[in-house]
């Protein structure tokens, strides 16, 4: 399946904040400082953002490798073989608005930015083991004009890579998956105060997902370890340090209507050895068997809604907290919900949900976001037989809306 996804910029102003933090300690001869590179808005593939960030429980496919590391063992109700894989390439663009603050800064400045992201996922599953890896790269461009100091202004290009392996396995026929991995950052970036050389930080992930095979809901819960990474100074000034907070994640999901959530996993092989009452298959047979399963799985593409809940926190430490120098320091608690239903079975998806987005500094403010996002059923072209049998193509829209806040996600992918 291909995606376009939007994503994080969190590492953009906290570095913009520290090239700020540099030119002032060079001028008063200040401490070493911390920048938090702590965001509470939400950044992902077209459904997680359509469905307000509550995507934790669910998460699956190669949308919820970046989200958590589990997803990489959950076999989706339409693969039938026992080895397969999936890609996603994803986009996304937030420079909407003449004032954009993606970035939520204090009222003791203003700030303006886009960013252009994009990123690859491939995921490989054997049975119940999964192997993921989500690459992410942006480019962001950024400006911040202080009122505290006159005529003190910085504008910022920068770039930085996140890339998050994760590997998976259902236990107890897929029904509990546990999950663990890595996020491996990597960034540099330049501007009118200077440029900063490559600088890099690891840290460590863990996940779990409970989905009976009897039952129509998910549990899942997710942790991301905290990056220390050291901004080097090459002008004699005291390095600053980059802080990417741990986050961690409690969510809960129960589907609605005739529709599985949670279908036990068979393999078309499995299916035509019960066929042929425990002898080999043949090709044929086996053929044979993939056919009734996806017959079986049409059948199943009845309406459903889909309800989904969540519960993350993120870590607020440091010094500075993208751009405004008074940190709150403590815990972000955002509650998110998040609904899809297929309104148009076959045809028509939407999705809507609402998070809250605290404020990180006693300068900022808290925004209730509200998202939406549809999925469209295209034409059928099966690239030559090249894919099959879903041969149908998708065009998938989310936006999230706050006050001064606009960013949007599209995906061309296969509609299953």
């Amino acid at each position: 399946m291909v995606q376009v996804r939007g994503a994080t910029v969190a590492v953009v102003f906290a570095l913009l904040s520290a090239v700020t933090t540099r030119a002032r300690a060079q001028e008063n001869a200040e401490e070493p400082r911390t920048i938090d590179t702590v965001r509470g808005t939400i950044r992902g593939s077209t459904r997680y953002i359509g469905l307000g960030g509550a995507f934790v429980a669910i998460a699956d496919d190669t949308q919820g490798v970046a989200i958590n590391p589990a997803s990489a063992a959950v076999r989706m109700p339409y693969s039938w073989d026992a080895f397969d894989y999936s890609f996603g390439i994803d986009l996304g663009i937030a420079t909407w608005l003449p004032k954009n603050d993606v970035y939520n800064a204090p009222q003791s400045g203003s700030s303006n930015g886009g960013s252009l992201f994009g990123s690859f996922a491939i995921l490989t599953n054997y049975r119940h083991a999964g192997l993921g890896i989500a690459a992410e790269a942006e480019q962001n461009v950024a400006s911040h004009k202080s009122t505290q100091r006159q005529g003190f202004s910085t504008k910022l290009t920068a770039n930085f890579g996140l890339m998050r392996p994760a590997l998976a396995y259902g236990y107890f026929d897929g029904q509990l998956l546990l999950g663990a991995g890595l996020r491996v950052l990597g960034f540099s970036f330049g501007g009118n105060q200077g440029s900063v050389p490559l600088t890099a930080g690891i840290g460590y992930t863990a996940g779990v997902i409970v989905k009976p095979t009897t039952q129509q809901f998910r549990i899942g819960v997710a942790i991301e370890q905290p990056i220390n990474a050291e901004v080097a100074s090459d002008d004699g000034t005291a390095p600053t340090m980059v802080h990417v907070p741990w986050t961690a994640a409690l969510g809960f999901a129960y589907q609605f209507g005739q529709r599985k959530l949670n279908p036990k996993f068979v393999t078309a092989h499995d299916r035509a050895r019960k066929n042929a009452a425990g002898r080999e298959p043949s090709n044929e047979e086996v053929k044979a068997a993939k056919k009734e399963l996806f017959d079986e799985y049409q059948r199943d593409q009845t309406w459903y809604l889909l309800l989904s809940t969540e519960l993350a926190l993120i870590q607020a430490s440091g010094d500075v907290v993208l751009g405004g120098t008074n940190s709150l320091n403590r815990t972000l608690v955002s509650p998110r919900i998040g609904i899809e239903t297929e309104v148009v079975p076959r045809w028509l998806r939407l999705r809507t949900g609402s998070y809250l987005e605290l404020a990180t500094t006693v300068e900022g403010h808290s925004r209730l976001h509200a998202t939406g996002g549809v999925d469209i059923k295209l034409f059928e072209w099966n690239m030559f037989g090249l894919i099959g049998p879903f041969d149908y193509w998708q065009l998938s829209l989310a936006a999230d809306g706050a006050r001064s806040y606009l960013n949007t996600s599209f995906s061309i992918g296969f509609w299953h």
